[in-house]
């Protein structure tokens, strides 16, 4: 299923995919009624996403991951970086986790399923399901018909589907529990889109000791600029710099000292443009790798050194997205100096304040907020390791919360 494994004998032959069902359990009583429930929403899956998709479904379990629960609920991050690391592990093309506890979500009180398109895993819980955990009637098919429905829903997040207006459609922006139970259809045209986004989201590639590791990335960010672009804007680097409340009043602290410092003022003043620009690009460099060492995924490699296609692409867009809010940062922060420089210290005082010249033209302002904006982000990128892990990652990895 991986193009550098198939042979010149079966490259004639449609591709297929896999898709992962895990169960992960974590609170259990009763795993057999739990799996049970796991089958027949698998049997309906595999009804609708049939033959001529070329999808293969391989389910397997989880045993023992130990989770700690927060205000009641479990992290859906804890969940995809233990996924993440067995979809890389088992070679499959997407997973979908199931689990049988709440989900916490940034914005909603509960998550009933969180897909990351970035990483091509979902996890979904089945907590709310039975109509019982509301006080309602129950029936034994109502619960695997609601979790085939969120399994499907979340697979069409992960092949990119938008969400439909039709609350009978898969796709249906659903707010209720309830809803799930009319939300049947998957028309012809989404499973012409499911078609042609397969190969591309698929990612199935993986690394062989032949072509040579980083030739592979290489080419594996070529072949994916499109998802990787896409990756990027949906992280959004203004939405993580909501999400870096400490980093920045840290970058803040140190901004407002060093404008009042004449000491900087001067070596602003001496050094020559282009090596301010230098030293502006290492911290913003700097401040993205201390960031990404403490909110990336963990490992991306399997155990036998091979490396996924969907590992590069979503270490890239981690990367990539982190250096551009550190540099919308940058940006913003040099045009704070420079209005500070502008309201706050007057002409007379510029004549003086430095040492060795006169800090009066637009060439020494400029120079003073591309050093001063470099040595505040670089600070604070590392007070930005107090921020919530699980608030960073959900903007980097998932793409809503159902």
């Amino acid at each position: 299923m991986h193009l550098s494994s198939k042979s010149p004998a079966t490259e004639s032959k449609p591709l297929r995919y896999t898709v992962g069902v895990m169960q992960a359990l974590v609170e259990a009583t009763d795993e057999v009624a739990f799996e049970l429930m796991v089958q027949k929403s698998l049997a309906l899956v595999r009804e609708t996403l049939n033959e001529e998709l070329g999808l293969d479904i391989q389910f397997f379990n989880f045993s023992g991951p130990h989770l700690t629960p927060e205000s009641g609920s479990y992290a859906a991050m804890d969940f995809l970086r233990i996924g993440l690391n067995e979809k890389i592990e088992r070679n499959i093309d997407f997973l979908l986790i199931v689990t049988e506890v709440d989900l916490s979500a940034s914005k909603l009180a509960y998550a009933l399923a969180l897909p990351s398109q970035l990483t091509n895993v979902a996890v979904i819980s089945t907590k709310r399901l039975d109509p019982a955990f509301w006080g309602e009637a129950s029936t034994v098919e109502t619960s695997p018909r609601r979790l085939s429905t969120l399994m499907l829903h979340s697979f069409g997040h992960l092949l990119n589907l938008s969400h439909e207006d039709d609350n009978h459609n898969i796709m249906y922006d659903f707010k209720a529990v309830a809803e799930l139970d009319r939300m049947v259809d998957f028309t012809d045209p989404q499973r012409r889109v499911v078609l042609k986004n397969l190969p591309i989201e698929a990612r199935e590639r993986v690394s062989n000791r032949e072509s040579g590791r980083w030739g592979f990335i290489t080419s594996a960010i070529l072949i994916n600029t499109r998802s990787i672009l896409a990756g990027i804007h949906r992280a959004n680097p203004l939405k993580l710099l909501a999400r870096l409340p400490t980093m920045i009043t840290a970058a803040l602290s140190v901004l407002i000292f060093l404008l009042f410092t004449p000491d900087m003022w001067d070596v602003a003043s001496v050094v020559e443009l282009y090596q301010i620009v230098i030293f502006a690009v290492l911290a913003i460099s700097g401040a993205t790798l201390a960031l990404y060492k403490s909110f990336a995924s963990g490992p991306v490699s399997s155990r036998d050194r091979t490396l996924s296609e969907s590992a590069v692409v979503t270490e890239t867009v981690i990367i990539l997205s982190l250096f551009l809010t550190m540099a919308v940062l940058f940006i913003a922060f040099g045009g704070l100096i420079y209005l500070a420089i502008a309201t706050i210290f007057p002409q007379r005082l510029m004549q003086t304040w430095t040492t060795v010249v006169p800090a009066t033209g637009f060439q020494q302002h400029a120079k003073l907020c591309i050093f001063i904006s470099g040595l505040s982000i670089l600070a604070g990128s590392l007070g930005g390791r107090a921020d919530s892990k699980e608030l960073i990652r959900g903007v980097l990895f998932t793409d809503e919360e159902s």
